[in-house]
């Protein structure tokens, strides 16, 4: 073995840091294959798999910030570990799959902690929320939620079409025009398109703008974009039928329809973004 690998010293904070990623593997094995089954099988979070690999990324910018921190052994981390591991176990036996996912981030945030202090979480703020993004919200909630938007999005549809002077009949999510009945469904709700803005807002914000104030303007108006874009969709595939007797409403159109949406959604969060980028080089 040449004498220069064998001069090659591996530093205690390097070691101890291999060692407690072999370690978080083995034992985050179950929810790791939840998320992984949760991503490939579920629309809301598909994208999963192309933000992992930016998460990555973002964590590798940081790798030169990440080791000239010196270990702190901070009491705090050891505490947010061990407070993890009786909530992962217990989340395990009764197959709470939102507490088994947030036991592991809560464990990964306790060993930033616990090996580099408070810093280095700040340090990795941005991949550890969009870690925290793509833990999948439980039914239960996620229910609870789309009702309410589905009704809203309902409402302000039902205000413009009869603008439009379009007779129309509104009983909750169900809207009826003269020919044809009309459901605003879950993914017309703006909950669906509202996870995805959001994580496509905090990485365009981390790659795009350098002030924490615009960072955080573009991801809060993530949310009012996704509902209003989703509003736009139902009262779009409304006047279509109404005026050129166009159904839009299911198949292939209706996805067609969807991807114009997102495609607007995007053309959106990226004007703010240049709003936002000129903001800040005025305030330089």
């Amino acid at each position: 073995m040449p004498a220069n690998l064998l001069s090659i010293k591996i530093s205690r904070p390097t070691v101890l840091a291999i060692g407690v990623v072999l370690l978080f593997i083995a034992a985050y094995l179950p929810a790791l294959q939840i998320l992984v089954r949760k991503w490939a099988t579920s629309e809301e979070y598909g994208h999963a798999f192309l933000t992992v690999p930016i998460i990555l990324y973002m964590i590798w910018q940081k790798r030169a910030a990440l080791s000239e921190m010196r270990p702190d052994y901070a009491p705090l981390g050891l505490t947010l570990v061990l407070l993890a591991t009786p909530l992962y176990l217990f989340a395990l036996l009764t197959e709470v799959h939102t507490a088994i996912t947030l036991a592991m981030l809560l464990t990964i945030t306790g060993s930033l902690i616990y090996l580099a202090g408070l810093r280095a979480v700040w340090t990795l703020i941005t991949p550890l929320f969009l870690l925290l993004i793509l833990i999948p919200v439980p039914d239960q909630l996620y229910i609870s939620l789309t009702f309410p938007l589905q009704i809203m999005v309902s409402q302000a549809s039902e205000i413009i079409i009869r603008v439009c002077d379009i007779p129309i009949f509104r009983e909750g999510n169900i809207m009826t025009v003269p020919g044809k009945q009309f459901e605003v469904a879950d993914a017309c709700s703006g909950l669906r398109s509202m996870i995805t803005l959001l994580t496509l807002s905090v990485i365009m914000g981390h790659f795009l703008l350098k002030k924490k104030a615009a960072k955080l303007i573009l991801v809060a108006a993530s949310i009012p974009t996704a509902i209003f874009v989703n509003m736009v969709r139902v009262v779009g595939i409304i006047l279509l039928f109404a005026f050129f007797e166009l159904d839009l409403s299911e198949g292939l159109a209706h996805e067609t329809m969807g991807l114009v949406i997102f495609l607007l959604a995007l053309l959106i969060l990226h004007l703010i973004q240049r709003v936002l980028e000129s903001w800040q080089t005025q305030k330089k």
